[in-house]
């Protein structure tokens, strides 16, 4: 084998089979939030039925871009995805733009595995990690004993992936307990039989069936990010390239049936007093635990503690898969992005074919963030849509439409009735916005080969980003402020509370609005 001096790469070094590819892919794609999400996204916009559907409809779609990103796997074997095909179709300029994004949207799918572990305490040993010193952030309770668990998750991570052989025998065995532990939930919560009663009413009663449905579809893109990781480990698969479309299609039809079952498990049982999943999902915030989570609330009504330590298996499954499978990830974009001089060549640097600095640099990065809380994390996650679907918008020429659809919906408030991005997730989305300027200029100054600058459409899209979301966050955050004026005028008017709580609520609406409210009491 050839090594190469500058960064000790071992050349001809392949190590990814079929199997671990399906690992990377479907691992990536269903993560903690399939779990989750029947319960407070999935069943209250569509119903079992609906949400079903409108996630297996989103897995076809999303075949189009694995089409896409195939063909062109086969065309740039070399890895680096979305970036190098970007860079190597519309030039560095568009290539920095899409590496940018993906960049925080591979994190932030790491972050939030990371930060879910304390969330299956909490639902399957209550409070047993919430001991040491804690505080508040954003509503969110961070305690001690969690910062430990997800501190340890991200180091035990980065371990495990400096070791590419551990690395992928790990993701295909947390993929197989993912998968597993679902179909054994759900097959045990049918006894042997589907209960189509269970799933009764089949869709959401505050909205059409068609909406409902198509409202899920449009999430295809969050709910599926990741089954495109494979094309980062292009360089390092010993499986004909030209077996990636079947692999993707496999790992997406398994992320359908996971996401589908786990959406119609979660209506199968109850808490006691419930007439059907309807009022379940109505009341869902004033249960604590396992009844918290109606998918692990089924599995423990129709298994007893057996389901939940099967589903339990299943969810650390699928944490697993998202910690590892993103440090593969966003690791192999990092060095493709300093091979090509982009970034320092330091992160470029391999040793046994695995880019050691880059794993190193993405956990020294994350250990920082479950300090602030779940919450904040949260406010990151959601921005993972818009940077999806801007990779896909660059890499699937077929499915451009469909990924601009999918960006705008998101980006623009009260567009459908898809619920947009928090108030917070905009300036988020602005400020990486603002910091992508800064580095993008950064790297055109040291660019000697004068690679950058040559198109205008980095810029245009940066600014646009920039003008559009920081502008949204202003009236969102002005709307928030106003309607807490109201909400406490209101307060005052019926003798809820006094004058000086009064001054001090208005006194904050007018720090909020940046101007003087000029309402005399």
């Amino acid at each position: 084998m050839q090594q190469n001096a500058t960064t000790g790469d071992i050349k001809g070094e392949r190590y990814l089979s079929a199997l671990g590819a399906w690992a990377l892919a479907f691992g990536c794609a269903v993560g903690w939030g399939s779990f989750v999400m029947p319960g407070n996204t999935f069943l209250p916009i569509a119903g079992p039925v609906g949400s079903a559907l409108g996630l297996v409809l989103g897995a076809l779609v999303m075949l189009l871009i694995g089409a896409n990103y195939a063909y062109l796997m086969r065309r740039y074997p070399d890895g680096g995805g979305t970036y190098t095909y970007t860079k190597e179709c519309f030039g560095h300029d568009q290539g920095f733009l899409s590496a940018w994004f993906l960049l925080l949207t591979y994190i932030a799918v790491l972050w939030a595995n990371a930060s879910a572990l304390p969330l299956i305490a909490r639902t399957l040993f209550g409070s047993t990690f919430q001991f040491g010193f804690h505080y508040e952030i954003a509503g969110f309770h961070v305690y001690f004993g969690e910062l430990l668990v997800c501190t340890g998750a991200l180091l035990v991570g980065a371990y495990v992936c400096l070791r590419r052989t551990w690395a992928i025998r790990t993701q295909i065995v947390a993929a197989f307990l993912l998968l597993g532990g679902i179909l054994v939930c759900f097959v045990g919560a049918s006894g042997g039989g589907i209960n189509v009663t269970s799933f009764e009413p089949a869709f959401a009663s505050d909205r059409s069936a068609l909406g409902g449905t198509l409202t899920i579809f449009a999430l295809a893109p969050w709910a599926y990010v990741g089954f495109e990781s494979i094309s980062h480990s292009a360089a390092e698969a010993r499986f004909p390239l030209r077996q990636a479309f079947p692999i993707m299609c496999v790992a997406l039809l398994c992320g359908a049936v996971a996401y589908a079952l786990l959406v119609l498990l979660a209506t199968t049982a109850a808490p006691a007093g419930n007439a059907s999943w309807i009022e379940y999902i109505a009341h869902l915030g004033d249960y604590s635990g396992v009844e918290s989570q109606p998918t692990f609330n089924a599995a423990f009504s129709h298994l007893g503690p057996a389901g939940s330590l099967a589903l339990g298996l299943a969810s650390l499954g699928g944490i697993v898969t998202g910690l590892v499978g993103n440090y593969v990830a966003l690791s192999r974009l990092i060095k493709k992005l300093a091979d090509d001089g982009m970034i320092s060549s330091w992160f470029s640097k391999t040793k046994a074919g695995v880019p050691r600095n880059a794993v190193m640099a993405v956990m020294f990065v994350s250990i920082p963030l479950p300090f602030f809380g779940r919450t904040a994390i949260s406010w990151i996650v959601d921005v993972t849509t818009v940077g999806a679907t801007i990779a896909y918008a660059f890499t699937s020429a077929c499915a451009y439409k469909e990924a601009v659809f999918f960006a705008l919906e998101f980006l623009v408030p009260n567009m459908t009735s898809v619920t947009t991005l928090s108030t917070e997730s905009y300036l988020i989305l602005a400020a990486w916005g603002i910091l992508g300027f800064v580095v993008f200029i950064l790297l055109m100054r040291k660019d000697e080969e004068r690679r950058l600058g040559r198109s205008i459409i980095a810029w245009v899209i940066l600014l646009g980003l920039v003008i559009f979301t920081s502008t949204v966050w202003m009236r969102q955050s002005a709307k928030a402020a106003a309607d807490t004026a109201a909400a406490t005028i209101e307060e005052y008017a019926s003798g809820s509370i006094d004058e000086s709580v009064l001054h001090l609520a208005l006194e904050k609406v007018d720090r909020a609005l940046g101007v003087t409210s000029g309402i005399q009491v």
